[in-house]
């Protein structure tokens, strides 16, 4: 499947692919909602685990030294079985549809680097739903550091309309003592800092929607549609980056494993389908041939 972005543009940087954006607009697999619960175009392009979509956690991927199920309501893919430098994709920013009386209730949608395997250590920047109620979105980073303590900040999206494409890069430092995190909405003020960080080591590398885990500003539950699935949002030219220098889009050579949103954590039959992304694609951008660099995330009836 192709798909059109406009106005996109990328600039490399020394981990191998820090981008910048000024917008775009795209369609989705199968439009905004397709009739039925299981077509082959939605299955995810990786072995499947369960995240539970009844329950409340932070935007880390849990303390008990492995990924589980314990982590709540994410929907999208996570990179294991390497140390990784560096994150990115374009996030979409969601359609009017997600919001209830003028109160945005979708989820935070970003890119982040997490010491999962080891530490409640990581670095994440993407969009969540403004929580002053104005029914806007802002962008944010959030960076949680053992040595160093929290650090977060926001910028409110002005200007931006739904379908805008928002460019999101966390990249850990040669030295491990910084990470910089990225932000470039189509008009308005850019998130661009760095954060002080003590060597940490990032197991994972994250593209997830997340309705549990926005940071400071806490989001409903994934809600289940009334009746067809119900495209949220895509993510766009995903680019992971290896310590030791291997790229890929979301897949390389790594473990990848798709993560669904479920009533109990288990994936199907065990549990009841909530949210889950698509298959990989390539975008279809004219300077894009690697491939497996986006996907859509759905939600689904419950029952």
């Amino acid at each position: 499947m192709r798909r059109r972005i406009t106005k996109a543009f990328f600039a490399t940087a020394a981990a191998g692919a820090a981008i910048t954006t000024l917008g775009f607009a795209a369609a989705g697999p199968a439009g905004a909602a397709v009739s039925g619960k299981h077509f082959s175009y939605f299955t995810p392009s990786a072995p499947e685990t369960g995240t539970s979509a009844n329950c409340s956690a932070g935007l880390e991927s849990g303390s008990t030294g492995t990924w589980t199920s314990t982590d709540c309501g994410k929907v999208g893919y996570v990179a294991t079985g390497r140390d990784f430098r560096f994150a990115s994709a374009i996030v979409k920013v969601p359609t009017a549809a997600n919001q209830t009386g003028g109160v945005v209730t979708g989820p935070a949608e970003y890119v982040a680097l997490d010491a999962s395997a080891t530490n409640a250590d990581y670095a994440a920047v993407g969009i969540r739903p403004d929580s002053d109620g104005d029914g806007t979105w802002q962008m944010f980073y959030d960076v949680e550091e053992p040595c160093s303590g929290a650090a977060t900040g926001s910028v409110t999206l002005t200007g931006s309309v739904a379908g805008d494409g928002v460019a999101v890069s966390v990249y850990l430092s040669p030295s491990g003592q910084s990470v910089h995190l990225v932000a470039t909405p189509p008009t308005g003020t850019a998130i661009n800092t760095t954060v002080p960080v003590c060597s940490p080591v990032y197991t994972d590398a994250q593209a997830f929607a997340d309705w549990t885990g926005a940071a400071e500003d806490a989001t409903p539950a994934p809600t289940p549609p009334a009746q067809d699935k119900t495209r949220v949002t895509q993510f766009f030219q995903g680019r992971f980056t290896t310590v030791s220098g291997n790229q890929g889009t979301f897949k390389g050579p790594w473990t990848l494993t798709a993560v669904d949103a479920t009533t109990n954590g288990s994936v199907e039959p065990l549990g009841t389908l909530i949210g889950q992304p698509s298959f990989l694609w390539n975008d279809g951008s004219s300077f894009n041939s690697l491939g497996n660099d986006a996907f859509g995330v759905w939600l689904f009836p419950n029952g």
